[in-house]
């Protein structure tokens, strides 16, 4: 356990153990939900929420922010419809809020209009947040969390609200969907960090990328932005180990062989991280070391700048958010402008279910309150 961190000790659930903790945890009278989360194409949309509802029945709000990008395929409008339309029969005062997430000229505005849109909704008598990011992209819930994060923390020790984040990690759904991405790599709204302060234009650069497959696209558009703006920036990729498929790691180095070469990102066999894909504490604490290790180093030239890019998995991109969350690390991204899905596979995907719910509680009652024992992680 380290005090100077905000989440170390962190209160953590993962499959059964999540399920039966929320389901247990919604089941007391007094707890009044916000439950925020996406009403899209993915199957995964009503997961979460049908838990919920059946664990707290009149007792949750619903807000389902339905991301609107140009000229989507007609079926995955259809399949949106169809989720929004289910989730508002189990949740008939659910709000559903469509938002633009690129502007006319391609510009991510995704993360900016979300947060306009919550902080419309009132939070009297809400007890406990739960944003639900599994049909969200990174664009989207990243600054959605920070947002609420920060209206939760400032409630007061009166009205204390607890804040928890959510998502069904289904590592062959996210297989059966691809993004498809713009071409203008930017900072998400909210997590811009140091980037373009003249303050740490001296600063040593460390990016952190995330690998998953077929990504190298977005990575090399914001290697290269990088590259533009501090040309000595280190590399240092993300690889998910373990993991459940044994030889992720090894495939994961053999697609992007070309991008580790010494004369791409000049990336050494000591300069790869490796982060239990099944958990993001253990990212965020891998993070969090590197850059205490880093600021004592850099401290005397300029000090250091981490720059993060999960474009992997969303369970395990939650400890680069909360990282990110702690130090104000820039997140540097590049927004899908639509998607291409694999329906058979995602039918199959949504008959047999297989995929594990992931919980994390970033504040409230479980942290230091009067009478309440400090989280641990489970």
């Amino acid at each position: 356990m380290n005090s100077n961190r905000r989440w170390d000790p962190c209160i953590y659930h993962r499959a059964a153990h999540a399920e039966s903790f929320v389901r247990e945890y919604l089941s007391e009278e007094s707890r009044r939900i916000l439950l925020v989360a996406g009403g899209g194409f993915d199957p995964r949309s009503t997961r979460v929420s049908e838990m919920m509802i059946q664990a707290a029945p009149g007792r949750i709000r619903g807000v389902y922010v339905r991301e609107e990008r140009p000229n989507p395929a007609a079926e995955l409008v259809r399949r949106a419809d169809q989720n929004c339309a289910r989730l508002q029969e189990w949740l008939p005062t659910a709000l559903i809020r469509r938002i633009q997430v690129l502007a006319v000229d391609n510009a991510a505005v995704g993360g900016r209009n979300a947060v306009a849109l919550i902080d419309q909704i009132p939070l009297d008598g809400v007890t406990d947040i739960f944003v639900d990011v599994s049909a969200l992209s990174l664009g989207v819930a990243f600054p959605l969390i920070k947002h609420l994060l920060g209206m939760a923390s400032s409630s007061g020790a009166n009205s204390q609200i607890n804040m928890h984040v959510v998502v069904m990690d289904e590592p062959p759904t996210d297989h059966a969907i691809r993004s498809i991405p713009g071409d203008q790599p930017a900072p998400i709204h909210g997590f811009r960090g140091g980037w373009g302060l003249d303050k740490r234009s001296r600063a040593a650069t460390l990016w952190m990328p995330q690998l998953s497959r077929g990504k190298q696209a977005i990575l090399r558009q914001i290697y290269q932005v990088l590259k533009n703006v501090q040309k000595d920036t280190v590399v240092c990729p993300i690889l998910p180990f373990p993991s459940a498929r044994p030889r992720l790691t090894d495939e994961l180095i053999e697609e992007y062989s070309e991008e580790l070469r010494e004369d791409a990102w000049h990336v050494d066999a000591r300069d790869l991280i490796y982060a239990d894909e099944k958990s993001p504490v253990d990212l965020y604490r891998t993070i969090l070391r590197i850059d205490e290790a880093r600021s004592r180093v850099f401290a005397a030239v300029g000090g250091s700048q981490i720059i993060l890019s999960p474009v992997g998995s969303k369970a395990l991109s939650l400890g680069a958010l909360m990282a990110a969350l702690e130090r104000d690390f820039t997140v540097m991204y590049v927004e899908a402008i639509g998607y291409a899905a694999d329906f058979t596979l995602l039918d199959a995907r949504k008959n047999s279910p297989s995929g594990e719910l992931v919980h994390l509680w970033l504040h409230g009652e479980a942290y230091g309150s009067p009478g309440v024992t400090e989280g641990t992680e489970t």
